[in-house]
């Protein structure tokens, strides 16, 4: 039977600034393929660990980069291998990037002046050349081992839709919650996938997700098949026999290839809306030093870029986060 290995994460929970991003792979593989089958049977891919030559590594976003650090190469050459995979070209732009990573609904760009207009070339950081030949590399690891790329999507929350779903939602946790539900939703509404497990970090640490899972799953049978403080599993099914599993593990990056590399998507998306950001509003302020977007230092951002939002005219809802 054709399976389907899935993940989910997000990055940006925590910053005032810029978007949350939450990424979404997916491979199809023979039923009992491990959630780390791509780890251990494609050559050129590797986990966290020293850089070596021709190794994709792909590993929880926080073990390959620390934000603000300007070198997204080893976030970049995963995500834009596997997107050159899915797409069958390599996107040349940011706004190309975006077009597929959100299945053309890119629109939400031109509701900011830092993006409107604006765009960065790909590859960002990394060699073009190198990564064209670890692109093919991975085409034909993924082929050796029986593994194909499902898709690779992300969900970028901006702040204006940030805070307009935590007023209706009540709560930065619901909303995250909120959003990677979309994923699993549309997941089991494909027509053609029997068999799915989708793997995902735990949600603010909850220890108990029925609630959270009954309602994207109407009409089906629910039954919980682990649910204790280390480890949570539920499985969907409906009268044709089709079944979706879920599976809540802490630090499931380490476990599930498609979290991790959903992790990395999420986390370089949310980086490359960062740098457009920053450029743009040190072209106001040519002395202004770049943020990673995060509490401390966005209060010094937000306190320095005031008088120009003030003359501009820029709604502060569209600049920082209500959570």
């Amino acid at each position: 039977m054709t399976h389907w290995i899935a993940g989910l994460d997000e990055a940006g929970y925590g910053p005032w600034l810029g978007p949350m991003v939450i990424g979404f792979v997916s491979l199809k593989a023979e039923k009992g393929t491990p959630a780390s089958a791509p780890w251990d049977h494609v050559a050129n891919l590797g986990r966290a660990g020293r850089r070596e030559k021709g190794i994709i590594s792909v590993a929880d976003s926080k073990k390959l980069h620390r934000p603000g650090k300007g070198d997204l190469t080893r976030l970049e050459e995963a995500v834009l291998a596997f997107t050159t995979l899915d797409r069958g070209e390599m996107p040349e732009t940011f706004r190309d990037l975006v077009q597929h990573l959100t299945a053309g609904r890119s629109e939400y760009l031109d509701i900011y002046p830092w993006y409107r207009d604006q765009d960065l070339p790909l590859p960002f950081s990394a060699e073009p050349i190198d990564l064209a030949g670890k692109c093919r590399k991975l085409e034909r690891g993924l082929e050796s081992a029986r593994l194909e790329l499902g898709e690779i999507r992300a969900i970028p929350l901006e702040v204006q839709e940030f805070n307009s779903e935590v007023d209706s939602r009540g709560s930065k946790g619901a909303v995250d919650a909120w959003a990677m539900g979309r994923f699993l939703h549309w997941l089991w509404m494909i027509e053609d996938r029997q068999s799915i497990e989708v793997w995902t970090d735990r949600l603010g640490g909850r220890e108990r997700y029925g609630p959270f899972l009954y309602p994207l799953f109407p009409g089906c049978q629910f039954k919980i098949l682990e649910q204790n403080k280390d480890a949570q599993s539920y499985q969907a099914s409906n009268a044709a026999g089709k079944t979706l599993e879920v599976h809540f593990r802490k630090e499931c990056e380490d476990h599930s290839f498609c979290t991790a590399l959903a992790s990395m998507t999420a986390k370089y998306l949310r980086e490359l809306h960062m740098v457009l950001l920053n450029r743009w509003w040190s072209k106001h302020l040519p002395d202004l030093k770049p943020t990673a977007g995060y509490p401390q230092d966005a209060r010094r951002f937000i306190s320095e870029v005031e008088p120009i939002r003030d003359h501009l005219g820029i709604d502060r809802k569209i600049l920082v986060r209500s959570r």
